[in-house]
């Protein structure tokens, strides 16, 4: 039997995990030289290029324990940093994958073709 009287605490509102709208996308094909690790070799050394997307936000992009992806068609772009409140970079390495003139969507982890949210870009590198 409980004797416990309280009343059960009320929680905070829901966390958003709504990412902003995508403003513009830089796309351009760059040179790439990974970090130097002192015990390790890493597993990018041998890229040599990436192609980078420079993203611009209308808003912060939530915190939270899953990056957000681009999707270039159907081949995802995971590698990304943030550049401010709302820029980000991503670098695909995997360049044969990128068809041209494919759309580029975006959502959170590995997100289903119906959950990611459309951009008016395209696979379109800068030169």
């Amino acid at each position: 039997m409980s004797t416990d009287a309280s009343q059960p605490l009320e929680g905070g509102p829901e966390p958003r995990w709504d990412l902003p709208k995508i403003l513009d996308i830089r796309i351009r094909r760059i040179a790439f030289e990974p970090r130097r690790h002192r015990h390790f070799a890493s597993s990018l050394g041998r890229v040599g290029e990436a192609i980078e997307f420079l993203v611009t936000t209308d808003g912060p992009v939530p915190a939270r324990a899953m990056a957000p992806v681009l999707f270039v068609g159907d081949a995802p772009v995971f590698e990304s940093e943030s550049l401010g409140e709302n820029r980000l970079r991503f670098l695909a390495f995997d360049v044969a994958r990128l068809q041209p003139d494919a759309p580029i969507t975006w959502g959170w982890g590995h997100a289903r073709p119906e959950e990611r949210l459309e951009t008016r870009f395209r696979f379109r590198p800068e030169g």
